[in-house]
């Protein structure tokens, strides 16, 4: 009696919010290595680059804990553009000692390696080459996005799993086959500083190669431990950028898994700064990524190892006289994405510190952007953010009763959308104390991810 295929129901799980939903075609032909139909329901959604899928490889093994075999060994080109996760149906045999391993992204360089896997250990010692992924610099990705992989084990599958109603429903959540660090800057506040086509920032001690597939126990993989010696850089071109007092990311390197636990830190990476415009003068700083704080630590730890889809964020804090840093580290599943600044947008306004000390007096403010994406689900052209208030001393008032709060009225005239708008600040508490001498609020200007912080004085 012919042996009845089975259906595993396997689920990309990705990280956005928002998402639409295209179709594949069943009938495609299929891998003669394979063991029957994969209907793909592909979702697509604007998400950062970086998390879009352009191909997909599906490896089931049978008899994973005592004599590998493989099942389906298949890949999948997708033909639409933007796809960031979908749903898939594979035909595999019956056997209770499964795995499957979910290739995303493969470089073209690992497609034939990939294809003569005949052992869940043959991937232990596959690599991939940064430079068929990234650009020279590792700052931005090619085009066929990052490697992402992922694992299950003790996948059974019986006589129960007959059809598509019964298939057995398996989750599967990918990572990124690299880390990522981003450089993000702020400054001390009313100390002027600026990126401008003089800044440079240098990664030194990463690496050119790294491991395909990401360390696993049941497997016995492991992170490569190397002698890391890649420089790369970024080089700031257009306008110049005012670095304002709230933190912005401005550049953001690939790097490859790897341990960094040498005795002597030499292996740790570094970030040289350069270039930076004070009104003290040109800056410079380097700092080695050696401490850093977790989601689940408030305490400094060292770095032991450079993680895959991991987000390494360091902040430069650019005082007087020099420049603090301070690196925290978190999946990358949680890092903001809507905080980049493009360097090609401004947002200008032309004063940004007023003096309103009597009822009634008011100032105006002009606000000029070229900010006009309207794909990033954000207000059109220039719009009014939250306006917060301070004590003469700078401590925060939040007591909405309190007379120190809510005296400043902010309105935008009534050219909605424009990229030049007229703001209008004016002080509305005819009421005055003593406390109210020195007393301040912030109050924000949007246009898009670009923000500033306007101060009205009583």
């Amino acid at each position: 009696m012919k042996t009845i295929l089975n259906l595993i129901y396997i689920v990309i799980a990705t990280i956005t919010l928002y998402a639409c939903t295209a179709e594949h075609a069943i009938g495609e032909p299929v891998l003669q290595d394979t063991k029957g139909m994969m209907a793909i329901n592909i979702i697509t959604g604007d998400v950062q680059v970086d998390e879009y899928v352009y191909s997909a490889r599906f490896i089931v093994f049978d008899n994973v804990s005592t004599y590998p075999t493989v099942d389906i060994n298949q890949m999948v080109i997708l033909d639409k553009n933007n796809v960031w996760s979908f749903n898939t149906y594979l035909k595999v045999r019956h056997n209770q000692d499964k795995a499957l391993i979910v290739i995303l992204n493969e470089p073209d360089a690992l497609t034939r390696t990939l294809e003569s896997v005949s052992s869940p250990y043959d991937l232990n010692t596959i690599k991939f080459q940064m430079a068929d992924i990234f650009n020279q610099n590792h700052t931005a990705i090619g085009t066929k996005g990052i490697p992402m992989t992922g694992i299950v084990h003790n996948i059974s599958i019986t006589e129960s799993h007959a059809n598509e109603n019964s298939a057995l429903a398996q989750e599967l959540r990918v990572e990124r086959a690299v880390a990522r660090v981003d450089i993000w800057f702020k400054t001390y506040p009313w100390f002027e500083a600026a990126v401008t086509e003089n800044t440079k920032i240098t990664l030194s001690r990463s690496y050119d190669e790294g491991y395909l597939v990401g360390p696993d126990i049941f497997f016995g993989s492991d992170m490569q431990t190397v002698i890391p010696n890649k420089e790369v850089v970024w080089q700031h071109t257009g306008v110049p950028l005012k670095i304002g007092y709230e933190a912005k990311r401005y550049c953001s390197f690939y790097t490859p898994e790897r341990t960094c636990d040498a005795a002597n830190h030499n292996d740790k990476l570094i970030l040289t700064i350069e270039g930076i415009d004070t009104e003290e003068g040109q800056r410079r700083a380097v700092t080695t990524l050696l401490d850093f704080t977790d989601m689940t630590n408030l305490e400094p730890l060292t770095m032991r190892e450079v993680r895959r889809n991991y987000v390494y964020k360091t902040i430069a804090n650019i005082h007087r006289e020099k420049i603090e840093f301070y690196t925290t580290i978190s999946p990358w599943t949680n890092v903001k994405q809507d905080v980049i600044i493009d360097p090609q947008y401004f947002l200008t306004v032309s004063e940004d510190n007023l003096y309103l000390p009597n009822y009634q007096d008011r100032a105006d403010v002009i606000a000029i952007t070229n900010y006009d994406h309207s794909d990033r689900n954000y207000p059109d052209g220039i719009c009014i953010g939250e306006t917060r208030y301070y004590t003469k001393t700078g401590e925060p008032v939040t007591d909405t009763n309190s007379l120190l709060y809510g005296w400043l009225r902010v309105a935008l005239d009534e050219k909605e959308g424009y990229l030049r708008r007229e703001i209008e600040y004016s002080n509305m508490q005819e009421i005055k104390i003593p406390e109210h001498n020195g007393c301040y609020a912030i109050a924000e200007v949007k246009a898009g991810n670009l923000t500033k912080l306007i101060r009205i004085n009583r």
